[in-house]
């Protein structure tokens, strides 16, 4: 009863408004570092791509683990895959996902292997069976059959082995480094006993 009568005489309506004043300057402070921690903050998408069964998540520059195999594997099913007819649409497809650091390098070894299958009539087919990603390289290892069939000819197999470097820059895949060969994964492991075991 003592304070709503103070609050109704005029250094009650004092205290109270510079109470208020001392709140809004609170508040307003509080929404501001809010709405800049908010504006800094990386957004991060989670998706379900078709290729896995598991949740994804992308952000700016860095994406999960079973994102990252996903688009390894997707490199290694659009190189893998080459006929004839469909060399040029897969070199205009990737050419977009090459760092710059690599892509005429890249693109050069590519037409190379145009010009190759387009003149052998060469059919590749790659059917993956297995993918690996290296944590302390940040290497991605897709691995399978590769199939191939010149003009007229028995269709080939052999074991083969996509290997890739892929980071992220602006949520979208950028290839930094790939390899091929007909061998398992050359991860830091299996190099160490491949040299423990040529050394003896």
């Amino acid at each position: 009863m003592l304070l709503w009568r103070y609050f109704r005489t005029y250094a009650g309506m004092r205290s109270e408004n510079l109470f208020h004043r001392i709140a809004f300057l609170f508040l307003a402070v509080t929404v501001f570092i809010l709405a800049f921690l908010l504006i800094r903050k990386e957004r991060i998408v989670v998706l379900t791509p078709y290729t896995q069964s598991s949740q994804a998540w992308v952000a700016t520059s860095d994406g999960s683990r079973s994102y990252m195999e996903a688009w390894a594997l997707f490199f290694a099913q659009e190189l893998g895959n080459i006929t004839p007819a469909n060399i040029d649409f897969i070199r205009d497809r990737i050419g977009s996902l090459i760092s710059p650091s690599i892509y005429k390098d890249f693109m050069e070894a590519l037409s190379q292997q145009a010009l190759r299958i387009k003149e052998d009539r060469l059919v590749l087919r790659f059917d993956p069976n297995a993918v690996e990603f290296e944590e302390e390289t940040g290497k991605i290892f897709v691995t399978g059959r590769l199939f191939t069939r010149a003009f007229n000819e028995r269709e080939t197999s052999e074991m083969r082995t996509y290997e890739f470097i892929i980071r992220l820059s602006s949520y979208a895949p950028e290839l930094l480094w790939m390899d091929t060969y007909a061998d398992p994964p050359h991860t830091r492991k299996f190099l160490r006993s491949r040299r423990s075991r040529d050394s003896k």
